[in-house]
């Protein structure tokens, strides 16, 4: 429902021009993690999300996130947004609630807000994000799903 963000991708070299052939939105290419770092950092990204390119992102997910961004960018110079995933079994389509992310267990879908970019979204595995900040706000249910297929690992009681 917005598009107002840049959309970077890290991708294979090999695969850049199929896959800007087939994206519907434009994009920027980094070729490693970080290559990402130095883009997010030198740009000055004040919102970093990290998102697999396998789960599911609603599409009011960015409007969500920035209506978050600025009602709290005055309160906090750097807290993160999360949603809580719902796990969707690929080949049923059955969806299964997780366990709850809370303040110190961060969700995988994670978005790293700051009025000044000094770390970026991996600077930590996702569920330990908090050590960035503890500010942790939570855009709830509803806006991704974590999709379990044949080619994923998944962790087991998540």
């Amino acid at each position: 429902s917005v598009k107002d963000f840049i959309w970077i991708l890290e991708v294979r070299p090999d695969d850049e021009d199929f896959l800007r052939h087939e994206l519907d939105y434009p994009f920027t290419a980094v070729y490693s993690k970080n290559e990402m770092i130095d883009y997010v950092i030198s740009n000055s990204i004040n919102l970093q999300t990290r998102h697999d390119c396998d789960d599911y992102m609603s599409p009011d997910y960015i409007e969500k996130l920035q209506e978050i961004y600025e009602s709290n960018i005055s309160k906090y110079d750097k807290f993160l947004v999360q949603s809580q995933p719902i796990k969707l079994m690929y080949d049923t389509g059955a969806e299964v609630k997780i366990r709850l992310y809370h303040e110190t267990r961060c969700s995988m879908h994670l978005t790293l807000c700051q009025s000044d970019v000094i770390n970026h979204i991996y600077e930590h595995p996702h569920g330990q994000m908090y050590k960035v900040t503890p500010n942790v706000i939570s855009m709830g249910e509803g806006y991704t799903k974590w999709v379990i297929h044949g080619n994923n690992i998944t962790v087991i009681g998540k």
